[in-house]
């Protein structure tokens, strides 16, 4: 009996920890969401969170930056998970070389965290890549090239490199930025507007490099060469 008395009240700690993990994430997510990872005290989450340990946060994850990479991590596995679901679900309908639909499942699950109330997506839109914070960014690009390049092979395969890996950044952010306004605002995305959106995304991946770009392309790659 004492045994089992003992196993209850670790159980009993280890779903309170747990929860408490959880606040502290949704309430960073929130507030970082706003004002941004470097906007936001340590101080200012616990208190939000009504939590009256200073130390709780270094408790549970050690730093601020170990608090944002278990909160992306916390997130995605949610949006991992319905990601393979829709995968799977177009394949098993012989869905391929489809940009639009490989766009849309790209989306569909960020969107669906925003109708969950989530501020997930517009706290990813201010982790910019080429912000300091990209020290905080675990994979979230590649994740979705991953997606295109399974349903749409050879979507970007004609595009210089450079060119490919600028469209894929270009989507990222559109994608982040777009969603991420929406959710700040509460304003609902109607199947209408979304479906806009994904055109325009789609158009901006397959449209071809004019010649002047391509030639500025290979005139700053021919003095990056003399330089190195």
């Amino acid at each position: 009996m004492a045994v089992d008395a003992k196993a209850a009240g670790r159980r009993r700690r280890h779903t309170t920890g747990e929860a408490t993990r959880e606040l502290l994430m949704t309430t960073a997510e929130r507030l970082f969401a706003v004002r941004g990872v470097e906007g936001v005290t340590l101080r200012e989450i616990q208190v939000e969170a009504g939590q009256s340990n200073s130390s709780v946060i270094t408790y549970h994850f050690g730093s601020k930056a170990g608090l944002v990479r278990e909160l992306i991590a916390f997130r995605y596995r949610t949006i991992d998970a319905r990601r393979a679901v829709l995968l799977e679900e177009a394949r098993a309908d012989g869905v391929s070389d489809d940009p639009l639909a490989a766009v849309r499942l790209i989306v569909r699950p960020l969107v669906e965290s925003i109708e969950a109330g989530e501020m997930f997506v517009p706290f990813l839109a201010r982790l910019a890549p080429a912000s300091a914070d990209a020290e905080y960014w675990p994979r979230q690009i590649e994740d979705a090239t991953d997606v295109l390049k399974e349903l749409v092979p050879d979507l970007l395969g004609d595009l210089p490199d450079r060119a490919r890996r600028g469209r894929e950044v270009q989507l990222y952010n559109s994608v982040l930025n777009l969603l991420g306004d929406h959710a700040r605002s509460r304003h609902r995305i109607s199947e209408a507007q979304l479906n806009n959106y994904i055109d325009g995304w789609v158009g901006m991946l397959t449209a071809p490099v004019s010649p002047a770009t391509s030639d500025l392309m290979e005139a700053e790659a021919r003095t990056r060469n003399r330089k190195g």
